[in-house]
């Protein structure tokens, strides 16, 4: 791995996020941009075996393996800065390979001894001061001299998982929350679970957005891309997402295919990857249904000012329930009405642009219809504002650079 550039004076922080991926939103890496402020930056890259798509169930199980055997044996090396911080591309070893073979718990265990010296040596050869772990793929020991938190992005659908296995989650929860100087996640009703339950106190970091760069956008490029993809004088509902089948595409259709009566101008834009609903989407593109693909993050922001109303169909689960949903940030940074299942943050914060409606057809295309009535407030930006990358991102350097508690 290539030596480290020159100190510039400021403490040195590595990042090591939840995934690595470049076309899609990814917390740490927006936490890793506006840090740059306060540290120098460098942050863990490897090709993530979970950041892999397909129509085929079996072809998607096949493209992991690869991609996870792959970044085992990948070369490091230090590639060129990007938005002010240094990537670090380093080998990993992912439970995906062994999960069968040695289940879940073991699986991680072999990942991480083998993936602990890579981390180690990133961290001598930089010179690292401070952490910031939103993984336990590379072990989170205690290391000497550096100051380090985790950052717990989400959590998960407990129903999947047998009584032995959540309790040894909860177990690993705490051990590594014994080894960090400081503890985020992602919503406040996931920092009141995990200190119930893990006995891990946390303190509350939600997601964000940029909302310059969502509200610059110039509106002759909007009405460019509303005219390019036909949908110049029609009433838009959109759902922006990377959309995996616990994203509840097929309601969002449903619904808008009930409103279509009392919505007649209305269009639906899918915007996003979303091979596992490819055959829904292409069945209804006669009725005003769209779907874009895959777009790139530099286009995105003008996808959400094309929108009059944003949605987010998620289905109601441990994961969902206790996430804090990016999407629904950026489409109230755009000033737009939003359309949600209720879930527990939403719930909680009762923004007046969301709508919450319960995970039925009907229901959604009656929010559909009232949305249309509604238009954005001035006194609304209230809401939305505490929520910018950058201000979050403080809080973060704050725990950080904070002096070291007196035990």
């Amino acid at each position: 791995m290539s030596a480290s550039p020159a100190f510039t004076g400021k403490p040195r922080l590595l990042v090591v996020p939840h995934i690595y991926a470049e076309d899609i939103s990814i917390r740490e890496i927006e936490f890793a941009k506006r840090l740059t402020q306060r540290f120098d930056v460098f942050v863990l890259k490897w090709r993530d075996a979970l950041h892999v798509d397909s129509t085929s169930a079996l072809v998607r199980r096949l493209k992991q393996f690869w991609v996870a055997a792959s970044a085992a044996f990948h070369a490091r090396k230090a590639l060129a800065p990007t938005s002010g911080f240094l990537p670090l591309e380093i080998p990993a070893w992912q439970p995906i390979l062994l999960r069968r073979f040695l289940g879940s718990a073991r699986a991680m265990e072999f990942c991480q001894s083998r993936n602990r010296a890579a981390l180690l040596s990133v961290i001598q050869a930089h010179q690292i001061t401070h952490a910031l772990f939103a993984t336990e793929l590379f072990s989170t020991i205690r290391i000497p001299n550096v100051r380090s938190a985790f950052d717990i992005v989400d959590w998960f659908p407990e129903r999947e998982h047998s009584a032995e296995r959540l309790a040894e989650i909860r177990a690993n929860l705490r051990e590594t929350a014994s080894n960090m100087d400081a503890v985020f996640a992602v919503s406040e009703p996931l920092c009141e679970k995990i200190g119930r339950e893990c006995g891990v106190a946390a303190l509350p970091l939600p997601n964000g957005a940029d909302l310059l760069e969502l509200r610059s956008v110039p509106p002759q490029k909007t009405s460019a891309l509303r005219a390019k993809l036909g949908i110049r004088d029609n009433f838009v509902i959109g759902y922006i997402g990377n959309h995996g089948p616990f994203t509840g595409v097929d309601l969002v259709v449903k619904a808008f295919l009930a409103a279509k009566a009392r919505l007649p101008e209305a269009k639906l834009l899918i915007i996003g990857a979303a091979h596992y609903w490819r055959s829904l989407l292409d069945a209804n593109r006669d009725n005003g249904v769209i779907a874009t693909g895959s777009i790139s993050p530099a286009e995105i922001s003008t996808y959400f000012g094309a929108l009059d109303v944003g949605v987010l169909a998620q289905g109601i689960t441990t994961g969902t329930d206790f996430a804090f949903q990016i999407k629904v940030v950026e489409y109230s940074a755009c000033r737009k009405i939003v359309v949600s299942t209720p879930l527990e943050t939403w719930k909680r914060l009762a923004w007046p642009n969301v709508l919450l409606a319960e995970p039925n057809p009907g229901v959604w295309a009656d929010a559909f219809v009232r949305a249309k009535t509604m238009s954005w407030q001035p006194e609304w930006d209230r809401f939305v504002e505490p929520y910018d990358w950058s201000i979050l991102s403080n809080r973060i350097a704050d725990a950080l650079l904070a002096a070291p508690a007196q035990k």
